[in-house]
């Protein structure tokens, strides 16, 4: 059933892991001060669902308790329309800063069960079964779950098995009755501190040659053999005052290694098919049902930079001049353009062959090449609002210290008193210029693939019926 935020964290202090995190292996984080604000705010996300119960909670098929909607296989528009909701609440906590909220990957299991038949092709019944089942688990346990979906980039000239001998790519090398087991390593497993568990699925195609690296599974964060190495923590150990965002939003990033680790077979969801590998991203229907999720992340923290970007302009005055108002109004316009395309998306959803209410994907094709322009773009605008601004924020101990009296009167601006002033540029700086801030403009730019591929998908995939019989009118 739905967790609670106190759950959540009770249930993460029994779970040992392997972290490593700048040379210390943690196997608890909630005791690590760079790691235990992350897991108070997905705690935050695990209390919120139950503060709008009635939005975001509906009975599980199984057990008839409440669980998030997030992980609802829709059949309806009112289905989608509610998960978006769910999406909504649970990004607007953090203003979209946190990319890989649970609800990421709930959807995506959701997706890949509503889709089973998918994943049972040549001979896969149990492999099938098995994704079911676990949709069915993460759902009932309420469980957060991480994904390492691409091998270390060695040699992206060669195909992953012929990197560094093949063997720094996840591949199996052994099995007996009851498990598989597997080497390698895998990135990035973003949350990975603060997940129960880890899943691994398809990421990109892979040659018919190389079936022991076509792999899918999920296991405990726990597991023996798993190792999480961390980049540098991004928090901050000051106040919210000082770094609003970096204090307690920074999600972390891990490559895993697989030290020779035993997945049971019943956790098992593909096993050297390596046709299915690509088959299960494409004729699932996932590219739809996680870009639904992605993108109504993606217009709350438009949402989010436009709002900072208004405030700063009204507060400093600068909002006067016009080339600030077309700034903002381009911020403005990319929010109003990905809160329009959710809703095409949703206004032209249609059953698809598994019985499965899926959104329509055009609109969101078309995001998906721009929106790691635009979010980037909206760190350069806010920027070129704030300018030296950013350079005149004080600490809240300053504020508080012996030149208190002197920091209200040579730090107030005209729309907003001294303090107030320095708390949203402080905020604004702590999204564009922090190192949190930084790592965030990276991974708009990079997780859902890079925008010159993306646009040119989009191109390969988009209809060109009514196009060229335009042209063809004439020159036909």
């Amino acid at each position: 059933m739905a967790r609670t935020g106190q759950q959540y964290l009770d249930d993460l202090a029994r779970d040992a892991r392997e972290i490593w995190l700048d040379g210390e292996k943690i196997t608890h984080p909630l005791e690590h001060p760079q790691l235990v604000e992350g897991a108070r705010s997905i705690a935050r996300v695990y209390d919120l669902q139950h503060e709008h119960a009635d939005e975001v909670l509906f009975p599980s098929p199984l057990t008839g308790e409440p669980v998030n909607v997030s992980h609802i296989i829709p059949t309806t528009l009112a289905d989608l329309q509610r998960r978006r909701r769910s999406f909504e609440i649970t990004a607007a906590s953090t203003g979209g800063m946190m990319g890989r909220t649970p609800d990421y990957l709930n959807v995506t299991f959701a997706c890949f069960a509503g889709a089973s038949s998918v994943w049972a092709r040549r001979g896969n019944e149990q492999g099938a079964a098995n994704v079911v089942a676990y949709h069915e688990l993460m759902r009932d346990r309420d469980l957060s779950t991480t994904h390492s979906i691409m091998n270390p980039q060695v040699d992206r000239s060669k195909p992953e098995a012929d990197q560094a001998m093949g063997e720094v790519s996840l591949h199996k090398i052994g099995e007996t009755e009851s498990h598989i087991t597997v080497r390698g390593a895998r990135m990035l497993a973003t949350l990975a501190p603060f997940a129960d568990e880890l899943s691994v699925y398809p990421g990109s195609d892979i040659r018919p040659q190389d079936g022991r690296y076509a792999l899918a599974f999920a296991i405990p964060m726990s597991t023996p053999g798993l190792k999480f190495i961390c980049r540098d923590s991004y928090t901050k150990q000051r106040s919210r005052v000082d770094y609003p965002l970096s204090s307690r939003f920074d999600e972390q990033d891990a490559v895993v290694i697989f030290d020779d680790v035993e997945i049971p077979k019943s956790r098992v969801f593909l096993d050297g098919d390596t046709v299915g590998y690509s088959e299960v991203i494409s004729d699932t229907g996932w590219r739809g049902h996680i870009m639904h999720q992605a993108f109504t992340r993606a217009w709350v923290k438009l949402s989010f930079a436009f709002g900072m970007g208004h405030l700063i302009a009204n507060t400093t005055g600068v909002v006067r001049f016009d080339h600030v108002q077309e700034k903002l109004g381009q911020i403005w316009s990319m929010a109003e353009l990905t809160r329009s395309a959710i809703v095409a998306a949703e206004a032209g959803a249609r059953t698809d062959q598994h019985g499965v209410f899926y959104p329509d994907d055009r609109p969101f094709l078309a995001l998906r090449g721009e929106m790691p322009k635009w979010l980037p773009r909206c760190h350069e605008i806010l920027q070129l609002i704030g300018g030296a601004g950013f350079m005149a924020t004080p600490s809240e101990a300053d504020m508080r210290g012996p030149l208190k009296d002197e920091i209200a009167k040579y730090y107030q601006a005209g729309g907003a008193d001294a303090e107030r002033r320095i708390k949203l540029f402080r905020l604004a700086w702590d999204y564009v210029g922090s190192d949190l801030g930084s790592r965030s403009e990276l991974y708009e730019r990079f997780y859902l693939s890079d925008s010159w591929r993306m646009t040119a998908l989009a191109y390969t995939l988009s209809d060109k019926t009514f196009p060229t019989s335009l042209v063809e009118q004439f020159i036909g």
